[in-house]
């Protein structure tokens, strides 16, 4: 007798890692650009291009970029900007992976410090925090039924299982072109510019994702004129795009990140010939799940009445969907300019990230506790160096709810910055305001066991006459129909059509007629 089985992709986290290194480099200065004698801004990013599975380890290659905004030696002290990518290739220790598991990596950078050495060289001191996930797809065999069914009785039970559909990452590239309003003046170099992604929507669609949401870009720049102080101006740039997905489905549950990859904006001319054009390029990189719900009918339990079977299990595991909830937290915060003895005079830019610090499971959800590490871009009433920069970190908590959470659930938590903005209050105090958005999806682990193979085996003689030909019963606590025909040879078929109006739940205490269903083997 053979089992039919239907096979389940199923994801399941194995571990997770965090893992520093240090970065303490040399930057020189290109010599197309002016002497270094103060950093006002500076800023990291790291690209993560490939990672390669090992035994036991991982390789991760990518690259760290730096750029500094600074005021050069002249005597004019002139605003200038420079930047330079390092390389990064580094093997990780990861005990238990192996070539065919699925490594998620996302890296913090903390604690960025660029020095002056000299006039052509600065120093770079940076530590990476890498947190790796690694995933093993399981391929969960069920057993759903008998390919011959001689006799034998079937019992299924509909089993809530989560099938990952759609396991993979993309890219989706931004082009655009935005232009200067009439009042400002033609761009000769463009010094610093901070571009961001805001309020982003992924909706899966029969066979392509829509992505939608806004490029805010901001641009420090030289104008022509040279005896004019720096410019700057932003945009706003919505965006629609498809991108073609051969597994995606509407009615899929979906769980895509999406994050800003390598982007740069670059000087072109206008109608007129005259440099007032910025061509935008950004990559957005998408990290690719969705999951679909299925009710399986799993074979549970079988018998036959005219010869034994003994069945043979094995245990399964595998990962369920439980909830998935998309929070927004809306956090206003003021900050004093403690030991800068210059007045705010306006705010120019304000960028950040959000790092969810601490999770705790409650009743009602999930609280969360997370910072906001912005960098704001000012203009300060300092002659010598109007220009200046300030780090700000934003506490904020936020309680996520979803339905009651176990301790042994599985959670996967990010956190995005939607919105940021800044303006000055006063002199002495600036306040930013930020929308913070929270995703969680809640995993539950599951264990049963499934039928692997049955054995058929024949009655003999003493066990036949063990079970009456008719019996007359008296409903226990618990008792099924199944339970009440495996046990006395019959079928609930048999069980129903000699007695009126059986439905479960049974009622205890009901008195039930049963007939042997064992003919064929009494009559051998």
């Amino acid at each position: 007798m053979k089992i039919e089985k239907k096979t389940v992709q199923s994801g399941i986290l194995k571990l997770e890692k965090n893992v520093q290194i240090t970065i303490d480099q040399d930057m020189n200065v290109p010599d197309t650009k002016l002497d270094v004698e103060k950093v006002v801004e500076s800023r990291g990013e790291v690209h993560v291009d490939e990672i390669e599975m090992l035994t036991d380890r991982i390789r991760i290659r990518g690259m760290f970029l730096v750029q500094i905004l600074y005021l050069s030696a002249e005597k004019e002290q002139k605003i200038s900007c420079m930047e330079h990518e390092f390389a990064l290739e580094e093997f990780m220790n990861v005990e238990g992976t192996q070539p065919t598991d699925a490594a998620k990596v996302s890296v913090d950078l903390e604690d960025l410090t660029v020095s002056v050495i000299n006039s052509r060289k600065c120093g770079v001191r940076s530590v990476l925090f890498f947190h790796i996930h690694i995933s093993e797809t399981k391929f969960v065999e069920c057993s759903v039924g008998v390919e011959q069914k001689d006799k034998v009785q079937c019992l299924y039970e509909s089993t809530p299982m989560t099938e990952v559909v759609l396991y993979k990452k993309d890219i989706q590239r931004i082009r655009a072109d935005v232009t200067l309003p009439a009042g400002k003046p033609n761009i000769r170099e463009i010094l610093w510019n901070s571009m961001q992604l805001r309020d982003v929507d992924v909706r899966m669609m029969e066979g392509k994702l829509l992505i939608r949401g806004e490029l805010f870009l901001f641009i420090l720049y030289q104008s022509e004129e040279e005896q004019e102080p720096v410019q700057y101006y932003d945009w706003e740039i919505p965006f629609t795009n498809e991108l073609e997905c051969s597994d995606s489905q509407e009615n899929l549950i979906g769980n895509i990140a999406v994050t800003l990859g390598s982007h740069q904006s670059v000087i072109k001319p206008d109608e007129d010939g005259e440099p007032r054009n910025v061509e935008v390029d950004a990559v957005l990189e998408l990290d690719l799940k969705a999951y679909k719900e299925l009710q399986m009918p799993v074979l549970k339990d079988m018998y036959a009445n005219n010869r034994k079977l003994r069945l043979k299990t094995r245990p399964v595991k595998f990962e369920n969907l439980i909830f998935q909830n998309n929070a927004k937290t809306k956090i206003t915060y003021r900050v004093n300019s403690e030991g800068n003895p210059y007045k705010l005079l306006q705010i120019l830019n304000v960028e950040g990230t959000v790092k969810i610090e601490d999770v705790r499971f409650e009743e009602n959800g999930i609280a969360t506790e997370g910072l906001i590490f912005c960098r704001v871009l000012y203009i300060a009433g300092d002659d010598g160096t109007p220009m200046q920069a300030k780090e700000v970190v934003i506490p904020f908590e936020y309680l996520v709810e979803t339905q009651s959470v176990s301790p042994s659930n599985r959670c996967e938590i990010r956190g995005v910055l939607e919105q940021i903005g800044g303006y000055v209050v006063d002199g002495n105090e600036l306040e930013i305001r930020a929308v913070a958005g929270i995703y969680v999806t809640g995993f539950a682990q599951m264990d049963m066991d499934m039928i692997e193979d049955v054995e058929e085996l024949p009655y003999d003689d003493e066990e036949l006459a063990q079970i009456p030909s008719i019996t007359g019963y008296v409903v226990k606590p618990g008792d099924t129909l199944w339970i009440i025909a495996k046990r006395y040879g019959t079928t609930i078929e048999k069980i129903r059509q000699y007695n009126e109006n059986v439905e479960e739940p049974l009622e205890t205490g009901r008195k039930l007629f049963l007939i042997k269903a064992m003919d064929a083997v009494i009559g051998e």
